[in-house]
C-alpha cells in the first residue's frame, strides 16, 4: 500500500547522517522565508545543477513543519525520479514526514498527508480527492510552467488559488525563462512575481562545487542554415534531416575518439531516434563500447543501459531528449553535442549533465581550496564538451545565457509598420535595429569579440583585455522598485563600458544579499578617494569629482563587458587619444 514509502525508509535506516547545508543554501532559505514574509507573490529560488535544491526543498519543508505543523504541502514535478529523489532527501532530513505520493508512475494515489509529492499529470485533475486544500505547492524544474492558463500545472494551480487564495506557489529551477515565452517571472499572465534567492555558475565553479566545462576547438561543425525554427529552437524533422549525413557523422565519431581517449564516459545528445541508432552504429564500428536510450526502446533495455553505463561498463551512452534532466552521474567527463540548438534551457541542462564534480579522498570539502584540490586530484578533473551542433557559439558562455523578453507586437508578413527600434545601452536614445553604431554617443552595436567569446564555454575563460579610456560621465540611473544607483559610463575606442555604483544601499541588513552593493560602492569610493568619507546617496556622489581611470580591464561576459581592475596615471607608452595633435589616421 504504501510500498515506496516502505522501500523509501528502509534506505533511510542505511543513511544515518543528516546532512549540512551549505552556506549558500542556507542564505537561499533565508531569502526565500524573508520573501515569504514580507511579499504576497510567489517567489523563484534559481539553483543550477548540483546545487542540491532537494536538500534546499527537504530543509525548507521540515522548518515550515516545526513552526506551523501540519501545513499541507505538495510537491510537483514532471516525472516520478525527482519525486522519488525529493522525496528520499526529505526523508533523510525529516523522519517523522507525513508523506504520501499520487503518482501512477509509481502506482500511489495518496493525497491525505500533509506532504504529497505528486506527477503533474497524474494530479492536474484531482483537487477535489484532496481532504485539505494546499497552503504552500512546491514546483521542482518549474521552467516548464507555460504562461498558458490551459496546461496541466496552471489548470491545478488556478483551481488551488480560486478555492484558497492564501496558497504560496514556490519555484525551483536552473533555469529562470523559457524560450517561448520568456522570463519566469515576467510577462502577461506570468505565474511568478520574483528571484527570492538566486546562485550563479560562476560562484559554482570558483567555490568547487562544479566540475569546469572545457570546450576544446574541433574541426567539425553541423550545417543549420537551412532549418526552420519554430517556439524557440529548431524545427527537429528538419533538423535531423539536415545534420544526420554519413559525412558528418563520420568525422564527428573520429573526433569523439581523438578528444575522448582519456574520459572514462561519454554522453552524446541526438536530434532524433534515427540520428541516435545511426551515431550509436558509427561509434561501436569505430571500436567504441557504445549503447543508445530513446523512447522507441523499451523500459527495460533503458533501465539496463543507463545501469551499465552508471556502473562503467560501456564508454559512449547516446540518448534522445531522455537525460537532460533527472539523470545524474558525476562520473560524467565528456559531453558530446550532436543536437544543434536555439534553446537556452536545452543548452543549460545538458551541460549540467557533465558538471557534477568527483571528489579525491583525503581533502577537507568544507573549504573552497579543499574542494578545488580535491577536484583536480580527482578522476574527473573537468568536463569536455565537444559541441559539434555549434551550441556554444550561438548562445555563448553557459554562465552568462540569457533569454531576451517574448516581443508579442510583431508584425505580420507583408504588413508594413514603423521600424523595430533598439536602445543604446551606453546613452538611453533610441536607435534604428539597422544601425551598427549609435548616432548619439558613437557606442558600437558590434559585438567585436564575439569570435573569442564562442569559444568560451564559461565566461572566466574568455581572456581580460585593457581598453583605454577617450572619457567617461556620470548619470543618476533610476530603476523601477530599486532604490537609484550611478550609472559611470566610460567610452573607449572598442566600445562603451558602463557599471552601476549603489551608495544607496548602505541602509540594508547586513545579511541581505544587497548589503553586498554597499560594499562595492565603498571599495570604488575608497579607490579614488581613500581619504574622504563614502556618500550615501546617489546626489552626493555625483557633486564630488572624482579620477577618471586611464585604462580599465574587461572581460567579455555574454554580450556585455564586466570591469575587472582599473588604472590610474598615463603610463609612459600610452597615447593621449584626447590631445590635439594625434591623429589616429
Amino acid at each position: 500500500m504504501y510500498l515506496m514509502i516502505i522501500v523509501l525508509r528502509i534506505r533511510l535506516e542505511r543513511q544515518i547522517e543528516v546532512k549540512q547545508l551549505r552556506p549558500y543554501q542556507e542564505a537561499a532559505e533565508k531569502s526565500l522565508f524573508k520573501y515569504i514574509f514580507e511579499n504576497k507573490g510567489n517567489p523563484l529560488v534559481v539553483a543550477p545543477v548540483a546545487a542540491g535544491k532537494s536538500l534546499m526543498i527537504a530543509e525548507f519543508i521540515r522548518k515550515v513543519h516545526e513552526q506551523w505543523p501540519r501545513t499541507r504541502i505538495v510537491m510537483l514535478t514532471h516525472v516520478k525520479e525527482l519525486l522519488v529523489q525529493n522525496s528520499e532527501e526529505l526523508l533523510a532530513q525529516y523522519p517523522d514526514v507525513d508523506m504520501g505520493f499520487y503518482c501512477s508512475g509509481l502506482n500511489e494515489n495518496k493525497l491525505h498527508n500533509d506532504v504529497t509529492f505528486a506527477s503533474i499529470q497524474s494530479v492536474y485533475n484531482k483537487l477535489g480527492d484532496f481532504n485539505r486544500l494546499p497552503q504552500i505547492i512546491i514546483i521542482d524544474e518549474c521552467h516548464l510552467i507555460s504562461h498558458n492558463s490551459e496546461t496541466q500545472y496552471r489548470r491545478f494551480i488556478n483551481n488551488v488559488l480560486e478555492l484558497n487564495p492564501n496558497c504560496r506557489v514556490i519555484g525551483y529551477t536552473g533555469t529562470p525563462f523559457r524560450s517561448d515565452t520568456g522570463r519566469l517571472d515576467d510577462g502577461h499572465n506570468k505565474l511568478f512575481d520574483d528571484i527570492a534567492y538566486e546562485i550563479g555558475m560562476d560562484y559554482m565553479i570558483e567555490q568547487g562545487f562544479w566540475a569546469k566545462p572545457v570546450c576544446p576547438h574541433i574541426a567539425t561543425q553541423m550545417d543549420v542554415s537551412g532549418v526552420k525554427v519554430a517556439a524557440g529552437d529548431y524545427v527537429a524533422g528538419q533538423l535531423e534531416r539536415a545534420v544526420n549525413k554519413e559525412e558528418i557523422t563520420e568525422p564527428c565519431v573520429k573526433e569523439m575518439i581523438e578528444h575522448g581517449k582519456n574520459r572514462r564516459k561519454w554522453l552524446a545528445f541526438t536530434v532524433g531516434v534515427k540520428h541516435a541508432d545511426d551515431v550509436t552504429e558509427a561509434l561501436v564500428a569505430a571500436g567504441v563500447d557504445a549503447r543508445c536510450v530513446h523512447s522507441k526502446m523499451s523500459d527495460e533495455h533503458n533501465k539496463q543501459a543507463l545501469k551499465d553505463h552508471r556502473d562503467g561498463k560501456f564508454k559512449a551512452l547516446v540518448n534522445v531528449a531522455k537525460l537532460t534532466t533527472g539523470y545524474n552521474d558525476p562520473e560524467i567527463d565528456m559531453l558530446v553535442f550532436m543536437r544543434p540548438t536555439r534553446s537556452p534551457v536545452l543548452y543549460i541542462q545538458t551541460v549540467g549533465r557533465g558538471v557534477r564534480p568527483v571528489y579525491a579522498a583525503g581533502y577537507d570539502l568544507t573549504t573552497q581550496e579543499g574542494r578545488l584540490e580535491a577536484i583536480a586530484n580527482s578522476i574527473k578533473p573537468d568536463c569536455m564538451v565537444l559541441d559539434f551542433g555549434g551550441v556554444v557559439a550561438e548562445l555563448g558562455a553557459i554562465d552568462t545565457v540569457s533569454i531576451k523578453k517574448k516581443y508579442t507586437g510583431e508584425k505580420k508578413e507583408g504588413e508594413k509598420g514603423e521600424a523595430l527600434l533598439k536602445i543604446c545601452p551606453s546613452c538611453g536614445v533610441e536607435c534604428a535595429a539597422s544601425q551598427r553604431y549609435c548616432y548619439s554617443c558613437s557606442y558600437c552595436f558590434i559585438d567585436l569579440n564575439a569570435e573569442a567569446a564562442q569559444k568560451a564555454i564559461v565566461s572566466m575563460d574568455n581572456e581580460p583585455e585593457w581598453l583605454n579610456i577617450l572619457q567617461s560621465y556620470s548619470i543618476k540611473h533610476l530603476k523601477k522598485d530599486s532604490y537609484p544607483s550611478m550609472k559611470i559610463t566610460y567610452v573607449t575606442m572598442q566600445t562603451a563600458v558602463s557599471e552601476w555604483i549603489c551608495f544607496e544601499h548602505h541602509n540594508f541588513d547586513p545579511e541581505d544579499n544587497k548589503r553586498y552593493a554597499w560594499n562595492k560602492a565603498v571599495a570604488w569610493h575608497k579607490l579614488r578617494l581613500p581619504d574622504t568619507p563614502c556618500p550615501t546617496s546617489v546626489d552626493e556622489a555625483l557633486e564630488i569629482t572624482y579620477p577618471t581611470p586611464s585604462r580599465i580591464q574587461v572581460r567579455l561576459e555574454g554580450k556585455f563587458y564586466r570591469i575587472l581592475d582599473y588604472e590610474f596615471g598615463r603610463p609612459d607608452d600610452q597615447v593621449d587619444l584626447l590631445e590635439e595633435d594625434y591623429i589616429p589616421f
